[in-house]
């Protein structure tokens, strides 16, 4: 019984692994871009497909296994991460549409699909391959939250994104060109608080353990 309970335990700690390094590669090729250690392109060319088979393969095998805590948690963590993600994107589209902001708080995502394709921004195929990653990004943040906080109370979600925020202002401005402002900070500041209280609510509701 105690041999089988290590099993398990090890099992799940091998998939929670290899589940959030499959989900951080989208991040992980935004960031060695910023450090000009590899193109954007590069990574994404060469992980993005295979790192989301594996993420399906891992969840079939969790289910074959009985690993039913990583599953719950990749499966919530998934959809979570692609409803915080909406609201993120909603709220700042609220702002921009009742003209509290000056500027489009969408600028970014055509520069993403720039970086992945070398495309000019304004070009169709920069947009749509930028808003995919903007939205790959999102469901990965929100199965690396789920693997590791699982059903916490909301506010790890907030402190979650928060720490999202900070990474985001020290570290990537400057590969997508975008020049801070106070009006910018506040804005990034509360499109990544709602995709913490959303993602930090549905772990919290949906995550079973």
């Amino acid at each position: 019984m105690v041999r089988k309970a290590v099993s398990l335990g090890m099992r799940h700690w091998q998939l929670t692994l290899a589940a959030f390094i499959c989900a951080s590669v989208s991040i992980i090729a935004l960031l060695l871009h910023a450090a000009g250690w590899l193109p954007m392109y590069f990574l994404v060319d060469l992980l993005a497909a295979p790192s989301l088979v594996i993420l399906l393969i891992l969840g079939i095998a969790a289910s074959r296994i009985n690993q039913r805590v990583f599953l719950d948690r990749l499966i919530v963590g998934a959809w979570g991460g692609i409803a915080a993600t909406l609201a993120y994107d909603s709220v700042r589209l609220l702002m921009r549409a009742s003209n509290l902001i000056s500027f489009d708080p969408f600028q970014t995502h055509p520069a993403f699909g720039r970086l992945i394709t070398g495309l000019p921004e304004e070009t169709l195929t920069a947009i749509i391959v930028g808003w995919a990653y903007h939205f790959w990004n999102g469901f990965g943040f929100g199965i690396m939250y789920t693997l590791i906080a699982g059903n916490a109370r909301w506010w790890y979600g907030l402190a979650w994104a928060m720490f999202l925020e900070i990474g985001w202002l020290t570290a990537l401005p400057s590969a997508v060109q975008l020049r801070l402002s106070p009006e910018v900070v506040v804005v990034s500041f509360v499109g990544h608080g709602v995709y913490g209280v959303v993602l930090g609510l549905i772990a919290q509701r949906f995550i079973r353990m």
